[in-house]
């Protein structure tokens, strides 16, 4: 029998049984999140939350919910509240996506998916247009429409809405826990508060999110490519992000594509370099062996689309040679002291939900920001850099020169420059920066935000240190400092934003705690304080609704437009008053002098304009609409992404091309009869023959 001497008068020493059970806990974590051997995370933690994503998205699509807008047309045709509606309020502001882009995808179903929309006069190339589904092959390359060709257009719709929205968590986590395999949760914090950014949900549609979901993609494929060990896993990820790669080039939204190539561009380089300078690969060759399938993956890409381009080189020209956008160039220099005001905006971003943007931009979607983590985590990743150039400095080489910490502060100081030191245009006109503008721009401050929280964590992870106090400290600072800066801006310019902003003390002092925890590796509660401000401003900016408001299948104005034109399929339509006619005719698939044109069609304008006296006016990317006048039709621009076109039924131009008119005010004219008028709501729609 054995004994335990003690010292007299003292108690046995009894093992403290919490401490011992949660160090039990650490212990079955930690072995459940152990890296491979070759630092990437293992299956389950790579496949747990994708998984979840799938299912919860899966079941929203399954029961036609999406977050779309078109509930906004309840509001002219509807009578009390709004039955498809089941959470949230449909955005007026977002006319993007349920005025226009969802009027031609309903367009495309009533033709039968054509490859050319014969909506206005001559037809518009669908597989350019507003990212249409048609029976094209470079359909393969949009997912997101494939729904609309096989399910019910309530699904589909469901289907274009979330898939690329999964998209982006998938990549964001993905990335994540590649650079740090031992934090899933935290990853899937940071990539859902990600995903609830107020840049992304006021501008929620496929051409925005498949930027994000391309950049992460392409950067996990770096990851993989230089550390995995599996040919498979090189080549699958390789393979997703070149066919992402299509998949962003045919969206055509380059102000959006821009900042997210530009960040992947400096940030792969430098983990590539990185990857060489750490020791872990001695010599190029082996190296750039192990990105043969990336580099192969872009060059399928490059041939992919270089076909797509040349089958539809007549209508890539028609774009190009558009006054707006095709003509438009962002300066150096431009962000003014209200931009930079509403760059960092995104705490009071609580008042665009009230539907307050002054003070913040000139309207919600304009004035959405994210949230700007990077700006905040510059003293974190100057220490970081400090700390390598230190021990690079020791052994007297630049293997241990931090190249990924770098590159991030590279590419932040790039797009700084841009948008606030002027005179060097040309220069950003390599990189592609002018084709962008200075609030699209700021993509790639959401990207970086995630990016430099992944590397900075996996840094401290990896040597196993807190950054110093003085460090997380600066940070807190910047971040409050940023806050302080813009709340006076805005209490100085007395703005109605600070007081219609919700929850913004909270949300402000969040994002300082977050930063703090962060550097100082209290990563779970520091992810979820930045998740729980995202949330407060992001959460709600999209409704939830079932289904989908058709026009010609809820309206009685549509189901008349929709007998006539069983009657007379040839006839030809225009719409006069508010866009909701406009809207109403392109959703009911006839022929029509109304809708937004990617580009101009030469026989619609031929006939409006046969002189080609307003071609500046007309020669744009815009939505065309019409309103009453005399003689042939005058074209103006009450802004530069909208067309105003005057309408006499007695003019050359409707006798000889217009037999119908949808208005919703009466037509006084002697060279136009009432066909009908259709009451419904809060609308009076009037439907005229031209005689």
């Amino acid at each position: 029998m054995s004994t335990t001497n003690t010292p007299t008068g003292s108690a046995p020493v009894v093992p403290d049984a919490g401490r011992s059970r949660l160090a039990g806990v650490r212990g079955r974590v930690s072995v459940w999140v152990e890296p491979r051997v070759s630092g990437l995370p293992r299956v389950w933690v790579l496949v747990w939350f994708p998984v979840l994503v799938v299912v919860v998205l899966g079941v929203l699509t399954a029961l036609g919910i999406s977050g779309s807008s078109t509930g906004n047309y309840w509001g002219f045709f509807g009578q009390g509240a709004d039955p498809h509606l089941l959470a949230g309020s449909p955005r007026p502001i977002r006319t993007d996506e349920w005025l226009v882009q969802s009027s031609w995808i309903v367009s495309q179903v009533q033709q039968g998916f054509p490859v050319v929309n014969h909506t206005l006069p001559g037809g518009m190339d669908a597989t350019i247009q507003n990212d249409l589904p048609s029976w094209d092959w470079s359909t393969v390359f949009r997912p997101h429409v494939w729904g609309f060709l096989v399910l019910p257009l309530a699904q589909g719709m469901a289907v274009r809405w979330w898939l690329p929205f999964a998209g982006l968590l998938v990549g964001a986590y993905v990335f994540l826990v590649s650079v740090m395999p031992r934090r899933p949760v935290s990853s899937a914090m940071l990539a859902v508060a990600l995903a609830f950014s107020p840049l992304i949900g006021w501008w929620f549609l496929p051409t925005t999110i498949w930027p994000y979901a391309w950049a992460f993609a392409v950067l996990v494929a770096v990851v993989w490519g230089v550390r995995s060990s599996s040919r498979v896993a090189r080549w699958v990820s390789a393979g997703v992000a070149g066919y992402l790669t299509v998949t962003l080039a045919m969206s055509i939204y380059v102000p959006y594509a821009v900042p997210a190539v530009v960040v992947v561009a400096f940030v792969a380089v430098g983990m590539v370099l990185q990857a060489r300078f750490s020791g872990e690969w001695p010599r190029w060759w082996p190296l750039l062996r192990r990105v043969v399938p990336l580099v192969s993956s872009a060059v399928l890409a490059v041939v992919v689309l270089g076909v797509w381009i040349v089958t539809r080189l007549d209508t890539i020209k028609a774009v190009l040679d558009t006054v707006y956008p095709g003509r438009r160039i962002q300066f150096a220099g431009a962000l003014d002291y209200d931009g930079i005001v509403s760059t960092f905006g995104a705490p009071f971003a609580g008042a665009l939900q009230n539907g307050v943007a002054q003070g913040l931009g000139p309207n919600q979607s304009e004035a959405a920001a994210p949230f700007m983590t990077v700006v905040f985590l510059v003293p974190l990743l100057v220490w970081l850099l400090v700390r390598s150039v230190t021990a690079a400095r020791a052994a007297g080489s630049v293997r241990r020169l931090d190249w990924t910490v770098l590159s991030i502060l590279v590419v932040l100081t790039v797009l700084w420059l841009f948008l606030l030191i002027p005179g060097w245009t040309p220069i950003a006109d390599l990189l592609g920066l002018t084709r962008s503008t200075d609030y699209r721009l700021r993509l790639a401050f959401d990207l970086l935000a995630v990016v430099s929280v992944g590397v900075a964590v996996s840094r401290l992870d990896r040597d196993r240190v807190r950054a110093r106090w003085w460090v997380a400290l600066a940070g807190g600072l910047v971040a409050g400092a940023s806050v302080v800066c813009t709340w006076y801006a805005l209490r100085h310019g007395q703005e109605p934003a600070l007081a219609a902003a919700a929850h913004w003390k909270v949300v402000s002092v969040l994002v300082v705690v977050a930063v703090v925890l962060v550097a100082l590796r209290l990563v779970v509660p520091g992810v979820a304080a930045l998740l729980v401000a995202t949330l407060l401003v992001g959460l709600g900016v999209n409704p939830l609704y079932r289904g989908v408001f058709e026009l010609p299948e809820d309206t009685k104005a549509g189901r008349a437009i929709e007998a006539i034109e069983a009657k007379d399929p040839d006839a030809q339509w225009v719409g006069v008053g508010t866009t909701v006619q406009t809207a109403m005719l392109v959703e009911s698939g006839v022929h029509a002098f109304n809708g937004v044109q990617t580009y101009p069609p030469e026989e619609m304008w031929r006939e409006i304009d046969p002189t080609g006296r307003y071609e500046d006016a007309w020669n744009r990317l815009a939505n065309v609409n019409w309103t009453l006048g005399s003689g042939e039709p005058k074209v103006t621009n009450p802004v530069r992404d909208q067309v105003l076109v005057t309408l006499d039924p007695c003019s050359s131009f409707a006798q000889r091309h217009v037999q119908y008119v949808l208005s919703d005010t009466p037509v006084t004219s002697t060279c136009a009869v009432q066909v009908g008028d259709y009451r419904q709501g809060g609308l009076d729609l009037h439907i005229y023959r031209v005689r």
